[in-house]
């Protein structure tokens, strides 16, 4: 990681990128609504804590990609200010974020002072299609990171793209070892990662806004 300042401008908002971007978004979320639903399914037949609760994690990045598409449609219109309004957006998606972190943290310590049993096959199969998912998403959103608001979105992505790779090894622990504390722990190791980069963001989207 790297602690360079990111200085967003804004995307052509008609035409040839904005028909890709607005569908880049729609097979996002299309894609992440259906990982939170396989996710649900395979967290309750396995009878894993984590997998449901990631779901509910993931259906935060699903509400985040559907803010991110009402805000470029706003944006969009010619008499709107398209920088603030990305700007307020990507405001938003950095305080979903900063909760989905604080939900990870929550569970982490809960399960390290009492780790439950799961199924590490399970959590791992799963999570390594959560990758897929995230990986796919965030490089449909990656041509178009120019713009703050499509940043943020892409920043979901690409953190959940870890935080799925964290569980996978997580849950080839588990199989091998028996460890069901490694779980929690590598949770908080990618909590503090997202956390370092919504902060970034976070600073960046105040700066657009009061810049005068």
């Amino acid at each position: 990681m790297h602690s360079e300042h990111h200085h967003f401008h804004e995307i052509p908002l008609a035409g040839p990128d904005s028909h890709a971007l607005r569908k880049a978004y729609w097979i996002a979320i299309a894609l992440n609504l259906a990982f939170v639903v396989l996710e649900l399914v395979v967290g309750r037949i396995s009878h894993s804590l984590g997998l449901v609760s990631d779901a509910g994690h993931k259906l935060l990045d699903v509400f985040a990609l559907v803010i991110a598409l009402v805000g470029f449609h706003l944006a969009s219109r010619p008499s709107m200010d398209a920088k603030r309004i990305s700007a307020v957006i990507a405001l938003v998606n950095t305080l979903v974020l900063l909760g989905a972190v604080g939900m990870i943290i929550f569970e982490s310590i809960g399960k390290i002072s009492q780790p439950e049993p799961v199924d590490g096959a399970a959590i791992s199969w799963t999570a390594a299609v959560g990758i897929v998912v995230s990986g796919l998403s965030a490089w449909l959103l990656m041509r178009h990171r120019g713009d703050i608001n499509t940043r943020a979105a892409f920043l979901h992505m690409a953190t959940d793209s870890l935080l799925s790779l964290g569980i996978v090894i997580a849950g080839i622990v588990i199989s091998r070892t028996g460890l069901h504390v490694i779980d929690p722990v590598i949770s908080l190791v990618v909590a503090a990662v997202i956390l370092f980069n919504t902060l970034r963001l976070l600073l960046d989207a105040l700066r657009t806004l009061f810049r005068k």
